[in-house]
């Protein structure tokens, strides 16, 4: 089982490489018509960089499904495949309930977290040897703020650092949410794509209501997943968020550990009463 595993995940995390790869060689042959002439020096690999983000010109949704789903599950699948398979009896006998979900809890957000991190700087890294040097703070701010509306900084250095960790953040908070979720999932196959249905059921309460009512569209920003996800990129409704933007990161990163902290505390307190 254990040789099973590892090699599905080797595989997983190879087919995963391939596709970001695949993306960000697809972005660089879509802007090779914005490369400077004539000794010109642009900040066009930066522009890249976000393009590829959700909500950028060259977003993938394939991409953003598959991190969905693997994302959240390469830290916390071992843990649900051994709460619906029979062996949790053994596990128990070595750690408690609430070890456990320390366990969970926190390979899940470290994993996700990495993951995360280590995507964004692998494309910085294929932009900046297979598209253009990477140059910072040449366009003025206003231009960027235009094209995201949750601009973090008026430095582009300081931007691009920001949106790399804040996003890790986020995958880390969503990871831990779909693992508090795959606690009450008892197929393995179901808790394995329960990210993107999570994702799309929050994307679509935040799009069914009235965005031009003030209160709920400040209600669809804190739920939209995207918030923390590509926090900066999205303007719902093609409107500026009411709330700063970071602000409204930490209000929807506060709402899904709240949620994330309801559900493991009620699996908790259901598996101590049953003994």
């Amino acid at each position: 089982m254990l040789k099973k595993t590892k090699r599905i995940i080797i595989i997983s995390i190879l087919l995963y490489l391939l596709l970001i790869t695949w993306q960000v060689f697809a972005g660089i042959n879509d802007n090779l018509g914005v490369l400077p002439k004539n000794g010109k020096v642009s900040d066009a690999s930066v522009q890249l960089f976000f393009s590829l983000q959700p909500n950028g010109w060259d977003e993938n949704v394939i991409v953003e499904i598959v991190m969905m789903a693997l994302l959240p599950t390469l830290g916390a699948g071992l843990y649900i495949y051994l709460k619906n398979n029979g062996m949790f009896a053994d596990v128990q006998q070595r750690i408690d309930y609430s070890a456990f979900l320390k366990k969970g809890l926190t390979n899940s957000f470290l994993v996700a977290t990495l993951i995360s991190v280590f995507t964004n700087i692998y494309r910085l890294g294929l932009i900046n040897w297979f598209y253009y040097p990477l140059v910072f703070q040449m366009q003025p701010a206003q231009i960027y703020r235009d094209a995201r509306p949750g601009y973090f900084s008026s430095n582009e250095l300081i931007d691009v650092i920001f949106y790399i960790i804040f996003a890790a953040i986020g995958w880390g908070i969503f990871a831990v949410l779909i693992f508090s979720v795959g606690l009450f999932v008892k197929k393995n196959a179901l808790f394995y794509i329960m990210g993107p249905i999570i994702a799309i059921a929050l994307i679509l309460f935040a799009l069914l209501g009235n965005l031009q009512n003030p209160v709920w569209y400040t209600i669809a920003n804190i739920s939209f997943p995207f918030t923390i996800l590509a926090p900066g990129q999205f303007a719902l409704g093609s409107r500026i968020p009411i709330l700063n933007s970071y602000l409204i990161f930490f209000v929807t990163v506060i709402l899904y550990l709240l949620v994330t902290i309801t559900l493991v505390t009620t699996w908790y307190k259901r598996k101590r009463k049953l003994g």
